[in-house]
């Protein structure tokens, strides 16, 4: 007897095959899967694989210059935030409205206001200091406050938009040995429309070089220095 009769061939029929058929959404992650897995092996075969986003940022922070400022745009939960001050003495300054997306994350079901805080800040440990607003009211303030060269810089930005406003704020304490942590690097649809898009814009337009050090195995955290 065929498999697909009876209670499995139902269950086929009216689950797997008829969810599959119509899930476009599902076919634009492989896709975008498969758009990634060709860039890595086109421009990242050298870098280091780590195995999820807290082992790539401390590998990242073990590879960023021992003085420096120590930055994360995106806090939302506090969860890497929280990782990085375990891994440094430093303090760690984390930047955020805590009101969600500021713009519509093109390309995704993401629209703006998602990741909303509702005005709930994370706990954080005490070399924390949590900056909260617009970035582009926020950091030069900041930057008027704290000189010097950024060590690490740690995007989870997710939208081109913030991402971009981030690269024109720190311009001039960006330069040859700063570590750059990208948590929505690749690996997700529409991922060229944004961080990448913002980070390569900047190169272009600063004639700034880098290196790919590190990539996650999964999902799209990729962690690269300036040189």
């Amino acid at each position: 007897m065929s498999v697909f009769k009876g209670v499995t061939g139902r269950l086929y029929r009216k689950f797997l095959h008829k969810f599959y058929r119509n899930d476009l959404w599902l076919d634009l992650c492989l896709r975008a899967k498969q758009d990634t897995l060709d860039y890595i092996e086109q421009h990242m075969l050298a870098a280091q694989v780590l195995d999820d986003r807290l082992d790539l940022l401390r590998f990242a922070l073990s590879r960023a210059p021992e003085t420096g400022l120590v930055l994360e745009f995106g806090v939302e939960k506090g969860a890497s935030i929280r990782w990085l001050a375990q891994h440094t003495p430093r303090t760690v300054h984390g930047f955020d409205s805590f009101q969600g997306l500021p713009h519509d994350w093109r390309g995704t079901k993401e629209a703006a206001g998602k990741f909303d805080m509702q005005g709930k800040l994370p706990k954080v440990p005490g070399n924390v200091t949590l900056h909260v607003g617009w970035f582009d009211a926020t950091v030069p303030g900041f930057l008027a406050a704290n000189p010097g060269p950024v060590a690490l810089l740690h995007v989870d930005c997710d939208i081109y938009e913030s991402t971009v406003t981030i690269f024109q704020q720190l311009e001039g304490r960006l330069g040859p040995g700063t570590v750059i942590v990208f948590d929505e690097y690749y690996n997700y649809p529409g991922w060229r429309l944004h961080e990448h898009k913002a980070f390569a814009e900047w190169l272009a337009a600063t004639g700034q070089s880098y290196r790919y050090l590190g990539y996650a195995a999964e999902k799209g955290h990729v962690a690269v220095v300036l040189t």
